[in-house]
Formats: structure tokens, sequence, C-alpha cells
């Protein structure tokens, strides 16, 4: 199973081949570990990536990122949008 998530790009954080514990409201979901990173800007994020990633619109999803990041410049801030594979 693969998942994608959109975060603020960091790449000293997120690596290519680098495993990681999935936690949701403090509780292990899985093991996963990233199979590829593309650079984004909040204003490319699309219907396309925005049903992948959340499963909402890019309207939608571009209002969650705004609550999560309140206090970043979107228009000049780049993304990682990471494409993960669940491990075992």
């Amino acid at each position: 199973m693969a998942f994608t998530t959109i975060r603020l790009r960091n790449s000293n954080k997120y690596q290519i081949g680098k495993e990681y514990k999935i936690i949701l409201k403090k509780n292990f979901k899985k093991n996963a570990r990233i199979e590829a990173i593309k650079t984004i800007y909040f204003n490319q994020i699309n219907e396309f990536i925005a049903h992948l990633d959340t499963g909402y619109s890019a309207h939608e999803t571009k209002n969650i990122i705004k609550k999560m990041y309140s206090k970043v410049n979107l228009e000049t801030q780049p993304f990682s949008f990471i494409l993960l594979k669940t491990l075992n």
C-alpha cells in the first residue's frame, strides 16, 4: 500500500529511502518508507494532487494547508509532495 503527504520542504528530514513510524492522534499506525519526493508550490496544488493526498478538492486541501501552516508564506514556501510505501 502506498500513500502521499504534503509537507514543508525539508531535505534533512524527508529523504528517499528513509523510514518513518506513522502516528495519527498519538497512535502508531504503521511503518513506511519514502519512495519519491517532488517539490511543488502552493499554487501548483491542483485537483489531481489534492485528491491523491487528502481525498478533498484543491480548494479544501489548500484550506487545510493554510490551517496547518498559518505562519508560513505559502506563496514562496516550497513543499514536498511525498510518496510513501507501507512496510510489512
